[in-house]
């Protein structure tokens, strides 16, 4: 392709689009899962709460400008908000740069901002929003009407099997708490969308999910094991009362698991989950409930089990929690750029 003058501006005015609609992402990431309009409140500093000068919003230029502080207050800005305009920018940019103006090029302007939100909004409150994963799933339906270049043509029925064997490979992780359930709806629109090419993407996810998982592990292992002893220190005070009292114990040749955990820094126990046929007499809820949110305090986001045996705690264990989305956004994204090479290749490289 020869780059003239005209290329390069159209690629400038492409990065410089996609800056603005990261921008507005950041917006959407924020203010979403707070339930608050993301059109009618003016942009503001969220320590001072002054309202934001127009000058003050220029997609990645203003953070580095104000070198990440409110003009205001002096309040730092988390240079996140810079990262998703970049990102944003660059992933426009890039699908510019591999279809030009075409019908692939408008689905990637939809599905990458889609996957720059649910990406952002599972880091901050490890979910994945429905509508994100509708968006991507109705896009993947929309594509059997679309006429595709040959780079992403698939046949209907290719993307319904497709939609198959995904939907049975998450179903399995899912019921063994690999991931979660709003990763299966994820994968589940894009194997709509991608065809043959979801396999790439899922590879891409699995293998960035699995490096950040071990790293997390290695670093959160010292935090996991504290945390373990104390709510070990808490269930086993709890569970002596009730031994005291002599009701709210487990039966002798029985024993239950207490499952437990913490969202946004708010501890819950899940007692539904209770055997009651297990117990003699109810244990003491509000009591061990009350006392775990007293004393857990800095602790974000994990799950905890509590295994009890006739009159004993025998086994405590506490995990922080992971988010996959982010890993599976980006394999999404390079399957769709690129899965046709990568597809190709693969099948080359087994084949020749």
């Amino acid at each position: 392709m020869t780059v003239t003058a005209t290329y390069i501006v159209i690629c400038v005015f492409v990065f410089i689009f996609g800056s603005v609609i990261g921008s507005f992402l950041n917006v959407v990431i924020y203010r979403t899962p707070l339930k608050q309009s993301i059109i009618t409140e003016p942009s503001h500093c969220f320590s001072c709460g002054n309202r934001l000068k127009w000058y003050d919003m220029f997609p990645i230029f203003s953070w580095i400008i104000l070198r990440g502080k409110c003009r205001f207050c002096g309040a730092r800005i988390s240079p996140r908000y810079m990262i998703m305009e970049a990102l944003c920018a660059v992933s426009y940019l890039g699908a510019y740069l591999v279809y030009g103006f075409s019908w692939e090029f408008a689905v990637a302007c939809i599905l990458f901002a889609v996957l720059i939100v649910l990406s952002g909004i599972d880091i901050d409150h490890f979910e994945i929003p429905y509508w994100c994963s509708i968006t991507v799933g109705v896009l993947g339906i929309a594509s059997f009407f679309i006429p595709w270049g040959s780079a992403m043509s698939a046949p209907w029925y290719e993307r319904l099997i497709c939609f198959g064997v995904v939907a049975v490979m998450f179903i399995i992780l899912v019921l063994v708490g690999g991931m979660g359930g709003g990763d299966l709806q994820l994968m589940l629109g894009a194997s709509l969308l991608l065809g043959s090419k979801v396999f790439p993407a899922l590879f891409i996810g699995i293998v960035l999910g699995a490096v950040y998982g071990i790293t997390k592990k290695v670093r959160d292992h010292k935090a996991e094991l504290e945390l373990t002893e104390k709510i070990r220190q808490i269930a086993t005070d709890w569970y002596q009362e009730q031994l005291d009292r002599d009701v709210g114990y487990v039966k002798e040749g029985s024993s239950d698991v207490i499952v437990g955990g913490i969202t946004g820094g708010q501890p819950d126990i899940e007692w539904e989950f209770l055997d009651e046929n297990a117990w003699k007499g109810l244990p003491d809820k509000s009591a061990l409930s009350r006392i775990i949110r007293e004393q857990i305090t800095d602790e974000r986001e994990g799950s905890f089990r509590i295994t009890i045996k006739e009159d004993q705690i025998t086994k405590v264990k506490y995990s922080r929690r992971m988010v996959f989305g982010p890993f599976l956004a980006i394999g999404i994204a390079v399957s769709f750029l690129f899965g046709s090479q990568i597809v190709n290749w693969y099948m080359q490289l087994m084949f020749h």
